[in-house]
């Protein structure tokens, strides 16, 4: 849990300070524990919090520079949403329709697996898979479920929610378009450390209204992507309850999709905005966080 001290940001380990407290947890010690706990973690967790601050102690605080940054969650499930920003949606059908791609609907949200032992930290170093020329990146913002669910309505889908994290689905154009000619998607998603995660997940009590979220995306200090998500052709509500048709669990990520302004489709040379080795990426969604990769 973050926390301020003395002005700054900390880490503070739950664990530790409730110990020091007189008490334990009381839940595992997961954060996939933590997040089906739900109201009942946070309140400890807030609790523990304000009598830690009342009481530092440098065994339970560590200063954000010293944190050996890890992945928010371990999904069991983590479902991404495709072409699901309307900007984006129009400069990927203007692409994909002059590949002879032309069978495309939008009666519901479709979209791709993300692989979990893929996923990789805040400030995680990224190799561009050999081979691969047109490694691009799409910042999004993935909602974090909260509770056990199985086709919630749209009305109730946001009472599933924990909370929301910055994801940059990186992606090696080549294998995607090869696997797209033959309607799948699986490789071009899922090198090793294509899913960059993190810094942190805000809970869904400071979000009211996820569509609000703006999401921005940096290489090497230059703005390529920025968008609302009030862009986005299905929203969270729609694609948590279409999704949890399949049974959604506690961790599960539900990505967003991105917005326009990936590399593919730049013009008139995409390979000037292809990612490379020594390019810094800054993925960030307002009020969440900043999620930096390096690029090797």
């Amino acid at each position: 849990m973050v926390v301020q001290l003395n002005g700054e940001d900390h880490v503070l380990d739950l664990e530790k300070a409730a110990r020091a407290k007189g008490g334990r947890l009381p839940f595992a010690n997961t954060m996939i524990a933590f997040i089906d706990e739900g109201r009942r973690a946070l309140d400890f967790g807030y609790e523990i919090a304000e009598w830690a601050k009342r009481e530092p102690n440098p065994g339970w605080f560590t200063r954000l520079d010293a944190v050996q940054w890890m992945i928010p969650v371990e999904p069991g499930t983590f479902l991404c949403a495709g072409r699901n920003f309307g900007r984006h949606r129009d400069e990927s059908l203007r692409f994909w329709t002059k590949q002879g791609v032309n069978s495309v609907h939008f009666e519901f949200p479709t979209g791709f697996i993300q692989l979990p032992h893929t996923l990789v930290p805040h400030g995680a170093t990224v190799a561009c898979p050999e081979g691969v020329k047109e490694f691009d990146y799409e910042v999004e913002v993935a909602a974090v479920i909260g509770k056990k669910i199985e086709r919630v309505s749209e009305k109730n889908a946001l009472d599933a929610v924990f909370g929301y994290t910055v994801f940059n689905d990186l992606s090696a154009r080549e294998w995607q378009r090869k696997e797209m000619q033959n309607q799948m998607i699986l490789v071009g998603k899922n090198f090793p450390g294509f899913g960059p995660v993190g810094p942190y997940i805000l809970t869904a009590d400071e979000v009211p209204d996820p569509s609000a979220l703006t999401l921005d995306l940096k290489v090497n200090g230059e703005t390529r992507q920025h968008e609302s998500c009030s862009d986005m052709i299905f929203s969270f509500p729609q694609l948590i309850s279409f999704w949890s048709r399949v049974g959604l669990a506690p961790g599960d990520l539900i990505a967003s999709g991105t917005p326009e302004g990936v590399a593919m489709h730049r013009k008139p040379d995409p390979f000037a905005f292809y990612l490379k080795p020594g390019d810094m990426v800054h993925a960030s969604v307002e009020q969440i966080g900043v999620l930096e990769t390096r690029i090797a």
